[in-house]
């Protein structure tokens, strides 16, 4: 067959049609069950029956559309495991360290569990999930976790920074399920989780002394000021805003995306200013659509994220990081949008050009 004198050669760009979304585990304890995917509140029923915390947890959750202010959309679908009833809040524990090496694939998690000890476990689990620069650097991988809890304790403390607790005086209306079906949905655009109004939650009947408990706590209840019923504070167990956990844990693992990306997709990058710069690429990416998504904050005038990222030269490095092909740290520091008083956000990327 000769060739042609004029080849056309016609390709349709790749649209990205893929949504962002909260990965969400609800746990049983109820027996043991394997790990499954679900759409529909009614399949979990007929698997754990509609007695079941878990399906009531997933109703809720996916069933918010009349929520105030409106869900952007809905949860759309949650992965269940069940486990067999734990003798102890550490043996549940465990079982969730021994499924994360079947299972690692999953973000936001809540549990059948209520009682203070289970909450404070699975707290200081979810806290230890956020491995160190030490951690990181041995090669430990990033799976950390964010644990949402309903408590009918008005004196609950904990002071962990990855658990979100709410008070509530109906255990069984799923206030954190609730809770996260109203505002989930807006992720990864960064919003406030207070003033938030989820449906077939009551206010809890409470004396001004137990308000103030909760407040010192940062324990989050449904309150009513001035006729109007909204979810107060939106925090984290030890103060911090809940969208700020959610925005630096979404900057975490989008740039380590997109640095991988950057890494399979060339043949070779070398090791050479223009080298740098194409790793740097993930990060100012990044951070361009973390500011799009209003997790760190824009300049008024030029629309641009506020941050600054310290690209390295080649001249920097030092003979045992190119003999390493270790490429010199790039630091990076950004304005979180919702931050009070000058708060940042700052991180170090570390990578191996190899």
């Amino acid at each position: 067959m000769s060739s042609k004198d004029v080849v056309v050669v016609v390709k349709l760009e790749e649209v990205d049609t893929s949504v962002a979304s909260l990965d969400i585990l609800l746990i049983s304890t109820a027996g043991a069950k394997d790990v499954k995917t679900y759409t529909d509140p009614e399949d979990i029923a007929k698997d754990y029956t509609a007695e079941s915390a878990v399906y009531k947890k997933a109703k809720v959750m996916m069933g918010q559309g009349k929520a105030k202010p409106t869900p952007a959309s809905l949860i759309k679908k949650v992965k269940v495991v069940g486990f067999a009833e734990p003798e102890s809040p550490e043996a549940l524990v465990n079982a969730i360290k021994t499924f994360q090496d079947k299972d690692n694939d999953w973000y936001m998690f809540l549990t059948d569990q209520h009682e203070d000890a289970y909450i404070k476990a699975l707290a200081a689990f979810a806290a230890d999930s956020e491995p160190s620069e030490a951690e990181l650097t041995a090669g430990v991988e990033d799976h950390r976790k964010f644990y949402f809890a309903e408590t009918d304790n008005k004196e609950l403390k904990l002071t962990d920074r990855r658990t979100v607790v709410i008070y509530t005086g109906n255990l069984d209306e799923q206030a954190e399920a609730a809770w996260i079906g109203s505002v989930g949905p807006w992720y990864p655009q960064s919003v406030t989780w207070k003033f938030k109004m989820p449906v077939g939650v009551s206010v809890p009947n409470l004396k001004e002394s137990e308000l103030t408990i909760l407040e010192e706590n940062h324990v989050n209840w449904v309150t009513n000021e001035y006729k109007k019923n909204y979810i107060k504070n939106g925090c984290c167990a030890d103060g911090e805003w809940i969208d700020t956990i959610l925005g630096g844990d979404w900057i975490a693992k989008t740039m380590r995306e997109k640095l991988y990306n950057i890494f399979t997709s060339n043949e070779t990058i070398p090791y050479t200013d223009a080298g740098f710069t194409i790793v740097a690429a993930g990060v100012f990416e990044t951070l361009d659509q973390a500011a799009d998504y209003g997790i760190i904050a824009t300049d008024p005038e030029s629309g641009a994220g506020v941050y600054n990222v310290s690209v390295p030269k080649r001249s920097a490095a030092t003979d045992q990081q190119a003999a390493l092909r270790q490429m010199p740290d790039i630091p990076w520091e950004a304005q979180l949008a919702g931050a009070v008083h000058g708060v940042k956000i700052s991180g170090t990327l570390k990578v191996t050009l190899n």
